[in-house]
């Protein structure tokens, strides 16, 4: 039986929509105990509200002012012991005026999983918060916030259990964007002279997205055959990772904290292959698990004979402090 560590504790919680990972915090919150309230930090998805979003909330500030105005005026006669912002994009200032007022003894905390170069207006939540989380370790030394990885949901941890039968040696399934074209690319090539079976896997949002990203780019883009503009599934991405040997990850070029990806790949007992050479500083990094490639030449350090390994090196106990149950109760079951 799951132990209801939230027990009793009324949660507001406010995170754009993200692939669904916000769904999925919210129903763990309730498994563990919690009254969950979920506010989506967007008045809306659309392409160009999150255009606008992106380049300045202050172009969307009357659709963002009404949407938070309205959400003040649902929420007038709940009461709440934790204010949970998850990478706040849109969040309205006058709200948090009005949470802090609403509720001056609650316990407000932020995580954010984007490097603080590309989210600056971050920092603009933060005075309001009792303790900030981020992912990454310049970030937490910098703006004096708490460290604190990544998670995996729980259905990665499921696949580590499992003798699956492995269709691919390595698999990747992204966004487009960067220079993550052209390292695949690279990758996919030597994988085929070797007789290595791959799935690769590009998303973007739209075609305008497409458009604006190939025009802008001095990156390699792909064809539109080769780019999908229907997100994989969470079933999908799951199940094509347990039939994978490895997992090929490529973080954007200004982060140095640790994907998504990579927790779920370690989660699940898979073999990781990443850009991402900080990766040497966590206490899970075993060479024999995971290999680190160069983004100019990516194939230098690869081995076919990593593939063919299938054993696991990194131990369920030192990947399991980034399952979502303990990563929620360091960062807010902790201080209350």
């Amino acid at each position: 039986m799951l132990e209801k560590k939230f027990k009793g504790k009324s949660i507001l919680f406010i995170s754009p929509v993200f692939f669904g990972y916000e769904v999925a915090i919210k129903s763990k919150l309730i498994d563990l105990g919690a009254n969950v309230f979920h506010v989506d930090d967007r008045p809306s998805n659309s392409s160009i509200t999150k255009g606008l979003i992106r380049i300045h909330k202050n172009l969307a500030k009357y659709s963002i002012d009404k949407y938070y105005k309205q959400i003040a005026e649902e929420l007038e006669y709940q009461e709440f012991d934790v204010v949970f912002l998850l990478s706040p994009e849109a969040l309205s200032l006058a709200f948090l005026d009005f949470c802090k007022h609403r509720w001056p003894k609650a316990y407000y905390v932020m995580y954010t999983w984007d490097p603080i170069k590309n989210r600056k207006h971050t920092l603009e939540f933060a005075p309001y918060c009792n303790r900030v989380f981020t992912f990454q370790k310049d970030d937490a030394e910098k703006y004096n916030f708490s460290f604190k990885p990544l998670f995996y949901l729980d259905i990665y941890g499921g696949v580590r259990e499992k003798s699956l039968k492995k269709d691919y040696d390595l698999c990747f399934m992204g966004t487009t964007h960067s220079d993550r074209y052209k390292i695949v690319q690279k990758v996919q090539d030597w994988c085929i002279e070797r007789n290595l079976k791959c799935f690769f896997y590009f998303y973007l949002q739209g075609n305008s997205l497409y458009w604006f990203n190939k025009l802008k780019s001095n990156d390699v883009m792909p064809s539109m055959a080769d780019v999908s503009f229907f997100k994989m599934s969470s079933t999908d991405i799951v199940q094509v990772m347990a039939s994978s040997n490895a997992v090929l990850d490529i973080q954007h070029p200004r982060q140095t904290g640790l994907t998504i990806r990579t927790l779920e790949t370690l989660g699940a007992g898979r073999k990781l292959v990443t850009t991402n050479a900080e990766i040497k500083g966590y206490d899970f990094y075993d060479k024999r698990q995971i290999r680190i490639i160069d983004r100019i030449e990516p194939t230098a350090n690869l081995d076919a004979n990593f593939f063919m390994d299938d054993q696991c090196y990194v131990s369920l106990r030192k990947i399991e402090y980034c399952s979502i149950e303990y990563w929620l109760q360091e960062i807010i079951l902790e201080r209350l």
